[in-house]
């Protein structure tokens, strides 16, 4: 007689996998077997065929073991709990989470059915998207990867009168195509339609079918919009009886066929591209729509009108202009700034901080908009990040610029290049890094006023008020792509080169739009990026541009007149003597010479000789507006102190010797020869000096190179003023017991060596 089994600690256990199995427990056996029907596999797979092919045996010390012949797989009751868990068979135990395993994979293949990626579906309910790597392994990115249709070699097999339908999902286009419908898809999900797919489906009649939720109408919408240039026709047909989130492949579960779907595609309405809003009351309203939450100046709410309808428009652009979103304090605007403009442009990827790696992954996968908050506090981090970060926005900025990744482990491991272009505004206090500043056009927020009342911001609200703006912002965009490439706006003469490149796009916008938007957006252009609103990378070429307004209308200025000139300039960072001008000025080509200014002769600056560096450097000289009275220049009436001294050589008269044109050609060659003479004649003292100061004080004794003031270029002796100063810039410091005399009883400008 055979002993009864000894359950022992499996009783338990085996009892919750039987509960769990319910109806697949097919048979009890004396013995203690237990036959089932395999829940790893489909019915009817074993031999013979539809028998139960999964066994439970009490085994060895009083356990029990499982075996699935047609699936190859057995083990204890722990490895089949674990599995009937892993399925959603089981409940998983108390605090535990089910573990992920893949349920399907769905392969995206060429037209010659190579494969390129799959989408990858998990239980419990996840996608990730991979890639193989030519190893018979997997890269978990496609990053590369052409992207396709689903099933493009059925697709382009079918007939091209059928009907393509399009539902939101893999799933659901199998669930289709196992009917005979033509049936595609795209990865990632829904709102992920991207405009390479559209053009495989170019003269086909094409039946969107959307989930029933928010999301898929919305997925439905933009498929059409992105189809209607190509497809023969475009429906979208929405399933009755569908329940809340629910799919075609819920619709044919409840018993719906084939030919019902067919009839409710043939009587569905072809989708119209709805009517475009004109571009200028579109970008009159995205204006009011920002300072209905932001306190701005108008150049500035232009400017962010035009940048949001070029994120949409960014396949047009050669180069796109970043935002730096910046203030003197926080609390002024910038992050809600930011979040605004994430509601009204393309693609928004609004984030802090982000990692180098995954912030070049992520413009390479998907271009999104970037809306980079507190990047202060990114470029202030460690110098390797910060350092990563300017190079990934520098290259952004014009298309085709590319960062580098290494990629791969170990042996494996090489380098790649990822593409950065695409739009992005970067918010915190102070300034960015030069070279990415000057990418940019500068958005300075100020703490809003008691008298500068906004509307509160909440995202619910505002983001249901800009979806229209956003739709119809790309809907324009779509229309006007090509124009836009082809557009050679005229750009102000004011811009140097490289604000010109950020605002060409902006401008190409304003012009195609029409209205008054041409003069606002040039406007904008001058306040925001040219004159005295744009901040240099160099502040050698601001000092260029402030000694050409300091010349105005003189051709030469003595070096103490050109000081003072700059140090009077409105909020002047000048600090200059003398010698630190001339070597500020050195790179540039401009070095001081002898100078005739009326009578009197001394060092200093010719304006020719800045013709070239203000040519290459500072632009077209600003044209003053109408209306505005020009100040008066600076009397140059040369050194205040040495005027008719000795040592000053005075101006010979030039008398004309014959005709005109005679006395003209002698007076060139007398003024040229004068200018020669410059060059040997005697230093004057320093001008600096008052009539009747003792000469031992002043003259110059000698030696082989010839001693001049650290202040204002004249001759000092060496012996008795071996700091480099004059007497009267030394501004009263002791020499030889005695002190000389002060500054200020001379009235000279007191400027520290």
């Amino acid at each position: 007689m055979t002993a009864a089994p000894r359950w022992g600690g499996m009783t338990a256990l085996l009892g919750a996998i039987l509960d769990a199995l319910g109806s697949r427990v097919a048979q009890r056996k004396p013995n203690g077997e237990i036959v089932i029907w395999c829940p790893f596999h489909l019915d009817g797979q074993g031999s013979p065929p539809h028998s139960p092919n999964l066994t439970i045996k009490p085994g060895n010390k009083a356990a029990y073991v499982w075996a699935c012949p047609v699936c190859d797989i057995g083990g204890t009751l722990l490895d089949l709990a674990d599995r009937l868990r892993e399925a959603g068979i089981m409940p998983p135990r108390d605090g535990q989470r089910p573990k992920s395993r893949i349920a399907t994979t769905c392969d995206y293949r060429d037209e010659q059915g190579t494969l390129l990626s799959q989408a990858v579906r998990y239980e419990p309910k996840a996608f990730k998207q991979r890639r193989p790597d030519s190893k018979g392994g997997w890269i978990w990115n496609l990053d590369g990867v052409r992207r396709v249709p689903y099933r493009l070699p059925e697709l382009m097999a079918a007939d091209p009168a059928q009907w393509v339908h399009i539902p939101e999902g893999e799933k659901d286009a199998d669930s289709l195509a196992r009917l005979g419908l033509a049936a595609t898809t795209n990865s990632e999900g829904g709102g992920k339609w991207r405009d390479e797919l559209s053009p495989y489906l170019k003269g086909r009649r094409v039946a969107i079918l959307p989930d029933n939720d928010a999301l898929g109408q919305a997925h439905a919408q933009g498929v059409a919009r992105k189809l209607a240039p190509y497809a023969a026709e475009v429906r979208i047909v929405n399933l009755p009886g569908l329940p809340d989130k629910g799919d075609v492949s819920d619709w044919l579960a409840q018993g719906h066929t084939k030919e019902e779907l067919v009839a409710l595609v043939e009587a569905a309405s072809p989708y119209e591209l709805p009517e475009p809003v004109g571009g200028a009351v579109l970008l009159d309203d995205v204006v009011a729509y920002i300072r209905r939450y932001v306190v701005l100046s108008d150049e500035q709410a232009a400017a962010l009108a035009l940048w949001v309808l070029h994120t949409h428009a960014i396949e047009a652009a050669e180069a796109t202009p970043y935002l730096s979103v910046g203030s003197p304090e926080k609390r002024s605007g910038k992050t809600r700034l930011l979040e605004v403009l994430s509601l009204l442009v393309r693609g928004p990827w609004f984030t802090g901080r982000v990692t180098a790696a995954v912030l070049v992954r992520r413009l390479a996968k998907e271009t999104p908009t970037l809306l980079l908050d507190e990047g202060d506090a990114a470029f202030s981090a460690e110098k390797e990040y910060a350092a990563a970060l300017r190079g990934i926005l520098n290259a952004g900025y014009r298309r085709g610029g590319c960062a580098s990744l290494c990629v791969g482990k170990g042996a494996e491991m090489d380098y790649r290049d990822f593409p950065v272009f695409g739009p992005k505004a970067i918010a915190g206090i102070g300034q960015l890094p030069d070279t990415v500043a000057d990418r940019a056009i500068a958005i300075t927020l100020k703490r809003r006023a008691p008298n500068e009342p906004v509307k509160r911001f909440r995202w619910r609200d505002a983001e249901e008020e800009a979806r229209e703006l956003r739709d119809a912002a790309a809907l324009w965009a779509s229309g006007n792509t090509a124009a836009l490439a082809e557009a050679r706006p005229d750009l102000p003469p004011e811009l140097d080169d490289r604000a010109a490149d950020v605002w060409e796009p902006l401008l190409a916008i304003a012009d195609l739009v029409g209205g008054d938007w041409p003069r606002m957006a040039r406007k904008a252009a001058r306040v925001l990026s040219a004159g005295e609103w744009r901040d240099d990378d160099s502040g050698g070429v601001k000092l260029l541009t402030d000694i050409r307004d300091a010349f105005k209308n003189d051709d030469r200025l003595f070096t103490v007149v050109l000081l003072e000139r700059l140090h009077a300039l409105p909020e002047s960072p000048w600090f200059h003597n003398a010698t630190t001008l001339a070597k500020a000025l050195k790179p540039f080509g401009v070095k001081p010479k002898l100078v005739r200014v009326g009578e009197a002769v001394g060092r200093g600056y010719e304006a020719a000789a800045f013709e070239d560096a203000w040519g290459r450097y500072c632009g077209p000289a600003p044209i003053p507006e109408k209306g505005v009275t020009p100040v008066t220049p600076v009397t140059n009436d040369g050194p205040k102190y040495n005027l008719g001294e000795p040592s000053v050589t005075p101006v010979t008269p030039v008398t004309p010797s014959g005709g005109m044109d005679g006395g003209v050609e002698d007076a060139a060659a007398d003024n040229a020869q004068q200018d020669s003479d410059l060059d040997d004649a005697a230093a004057p003292p320093c001008p600096h000096r008052p009539p009747g100061e003792a000469d031992d004080r002043w003259a110059h004794q000698g030696g082989p190179d010839p001693c001049v003031c650290a202040c204002c270029d004249g001759p000092v002796r060496p012996d008795l003023w071996a700091d480099g100063l004059c007497p009267v810039c030394r501004n009263g410091r002791p020499v030889s017991g005695s002190l000389v005399r002060l500054a200020v009883d001379l009235g000279a400008k007191v400027v520290e060596a």
